[in-house]
């Protein structure tokens, strides 16, 4: 059973209109269509900005309404120079110049740097740094996919700012420019005008709650089931999940590729029978000899796995839907709501209505997640329990 939160069993919380309108600098109403403009470069990743744009771009098909006849959004794909631009797969993309975007006399509301191999000419540009200098100062939201983040950097845009990059160059971020500290666990950040994200598919993620932001949560949802994907992936997770880390230890510390196919089936599974012998036979072992191989592949036992996978789930669900707390139990496969409560107390120390609870209220010294994003990983000691399970 999928346990997404945009799954049609789970009923999203409603804060505003499908098709509220965009607001004005955070107030009142603005008619008039917000322009995004995505800076590509050759050797740029596509999904980079192809993702974000077709998230954008999807509005008026999906909301329909108001939107029917006139997207919110104006989208640009811009370049240094203009012109086709070879991304790194080997498409080429149309582009206009960053001359011809001040021609032009455009204000940009939204502007979002991609990242990719073609990343490290950019970022010794000095015409595109004094560029972004100059914009950045009148534009609403200030964005970075992936290895993007390099080029603001050298522009001088994140000093003294906390960000996120791709998991793989955070090191290298942070010894080029020292200013600049990378958020390692988390798959994207809003820090006041500036969003960063991770590589790849975080992109989308991104554009999602940038358009939860101008037009709500239920709009957000609508183009999230659209593209079938998490609505509600929390800006605090890890890019890489629990699930996806267990499966890359196992593959580093087991040559067979099964047991790390396990973890996809146990996360798919999680309101099944998922005792050991189950997963045993799953794997085509013996009870005893599978519970010694999976303490050896990923450090933790089978049944610690699951119960952490479950533990993340409900955390999830407890803060993204409105469902009855006996529900989210069954569903995530603790059973009874007792059985979830007594995980929960254990792990987190407090029960899943406490939990919940905490969750919608601002807690001294805990930062507050943005709206539609979950804060389950800025729970410590749930944190070091996921952790656990992928080290």
């Amino acid at each position: 059973m999928s346990l997404h939160a945009k799954h049609p069993s789970f009923a999203a919380k409603q804060t505003q209109p499908l098709c509220s309108p965009l607001p004005h600098g955070g107030e009142g109403v603005d008619s008039a269509q917000r322009t995004i403009v995505v800076l590509a470069f050759d050797a740029a990743l596509l999904l980079n900005g192809a993702g974000p744009l077709e998230v954008f771009a999807a509005v008026p098909r999906v909301l329909g309404g108001p939107f029917a006849s006139q997207s919110p959004y104006r989208l640009l794909l811009a370049s240094p120079q203009g012109g086709l631009v070879a991304t790194v797969s080997g498409i080429e993309v149309m582009t206009r110049s960053l001359a011809e975007l001040d021609q032009d006399g455009l204000h940009i509301d939204t502007l979002l740097v991609v990242g990719g191999p073609g990343m490290t000419a950019v970022e010794a540009s000095e015409p595109v740094c004094a560029w972004l200098r100059q914009r950045q100062p009148t534009i609403r939201r200030l964005c970075s996919v992936g290895t993007g983040s390099f080029v603001l950097a050298a522009a001088g845009l994140l000093d003294g700012r906390k960000v996120v990059t791709h998991w793989k160059f955070a090191d290298e971020l942070e010894a080029h420019y020292p200013a600049v500290t990378c958020q390692r666990d988390a798959l994207y950040l809003h820090d006041g005008n500036l969003w960063t994200c991770g590589g790849a598919a975080a992109g989308i993620d991104l554009a999602l709650a940038l358009v939860e932001q101008d037009l709500g949560p239920h709009a957000a949802l609508a183009l999230a089931r659209y593209f079938t994907v998490f609505l509600w992936r929390s800006a605090e997770q890890p890019q890489l999940s629990a699930s996806l880390q267990a499966q890359s230890n196992a593959l580093r510390t087991d040559p067979d590729v099964r047991m790390a196919r396990l973890h996809a089936w146990i996360a798919a599974n999680l309101d099944s029978d998922l005792r050991v012998e189950r997963l045993a036979e799953q794997f085509g072992m013996s009870p005893r000899h599978f519970a010694r191989a999976y303490v050896a592949a990923t450090g933790d036992t089978p049944a610690q796995a699951v119960e952490t996978l479950r533990l993340e789930a409900a955390c999830r669900l407890l803060e993204t839907t409105g469902e009855p707390i006996k529900r989210i139990a069954e569903t995530v496969g603790f059973g009874r709501e007792e059985r979830m409560r007594r995980a929960f107390q254990k792990e987190l120390g407090t029960s899943p209505l406490g939990y919940r609870t905490q969750a919608k209220a601002p807690q001294v010294g805990v930062p507050t997640p943005s709206v539609g994003q979950t804060g389950y990983r800025q729970t410590t000691t749930l944190g070091i329990t996921l952790e656990r399970l992928a080290q």
